[in-house]
């Protein structure tokens, strides 16, 4: 049977999953609530499945209705960027680029980079999302970013999505100014098993990276003197005021070590070391300004 959908009814559909309002639907889309119940109910036919239900007077998402909105945010977001990808054929200055990034890439390692792309591409907007991971994947998943920067231990379906490291990215450790390492050049781990580290929570993907090489390196981080702090930020001012010492990216300290509130030695063992990628869709054609943006990221390379 010929499917015969049309792009106001995914529109329909999925604003309506959003709000779960008739009433706020029609006022988003600018029609009648009629009008948006017809759309819903031509694309339940087509479907021939239910795709909302009533329970106690409201509005839900049916098991369909959950599994259809995955397939439609995909279809509305690649026609929007294939409109998007045509226009810059004309005038590659134009556009807009969305990006998602972690955290620490989205704080410390992007705005570098999109502030060089804008000397050369003043006329292309950049959409830069800061997100975790996971929110990170789903967006990736339907189309609602170009690309995402992230972390090279982070898992991801290399099937499904291009992974591109383009960026070594070294950890040191760093301590206050007036701490007995500060006068050392380089320690091993292994030196400052009784001293206080500061480290993030519980489910933090560094975290992990961190104590599965201290693991490595022949400490126990059962043995450590623990104190976790949310943020790097906050990590990072622990350390200023003494509190502690702590293993972070050299990116993320490199202000705070040449102002001499910290210090930082380098580390003798070479398992502190990860890699920043790019990932996008294999099948994905990518605009001319995501290209642009991605070719400035290689010169990042030290």
């Amino acid at each position: 049977m010929e499917l015969c959908m049309d792009i106001g009814q995914l529109e329909a559909f999925v604003v309506l999953s959003e709000c779960l309002s008739v009433t706020r639907a029609a006022e988003q889309l600018y029609c009648t609530q009629p009008a948006v119940s017809i759309r819903i109910k031509k694309l339940e036919e087509t479907l021939n499945t239910p795709l909302f239900e009533r329970l106690n007077n409201r509005l839900h998402l049916t098991s369909q209705g959950v599994v259809y909105r995955e397939y439609a945010l995909q279809i509305l977001n690649l026609l929007k960027q294939s409109r998007e990808h045509m226009r810059q054929f004309d005038n590659p200055d134009s556009g807009t680029v969305n990006v998602g990034a972690s955290h620490f890439c989205g704080v410390w390692l992007l705005p570098r980079i999109m502030a060089d792309f804008k000397k050369t591409f003043p006329g292309v907007n950049i959409r830069l999302d800061i997100s975790t991971t996971e929110k990170l994947s789903r967006k990736l998943a339907a189309h609602e970013t170009d690309f995402i920067i992230i972390s090279d231990y982070i898992d991801i379906d290399t099937k499904k999505y291009r992974l591109v490291n383009f960026l070594s990215d070294s950890f040191v450790l760093i301590c206050p100014p007036d701490h007995w390492l500060a006068a050392r050049q380089e320690c091993s781990i292994r030196e400052i098993q009784d001293e206080t580290f500061l480290i993030k929570p519980a489910f933090s993907a560094t975290r992990s990276f961190l104590l599965e090489n201290l693991r490595r390196a022949g400490v126990e981080p059962e043995r450590l003197r623990l104190v976790e702090i949310g943020s790097l930020e906050g990590i990072k001012q622990g350390v200023v005021y003494g509190l502690g010492i702590s293993v972070v990216s050299r990116l993320a300290v490199e202000q705070e070590i040449r102002s001499g509130q910290i210090r930082e030695i380098k580390l003798k063992e070479p398992l502190f070391l990860r890699g920043i990628s790019y990932a996008h869709h294999r099948d994905k054609l990518l605009s001319p300004a995501a290209q642009n943006f991605l070719a400035r990221l290689p010169a990042l390379k030290s």
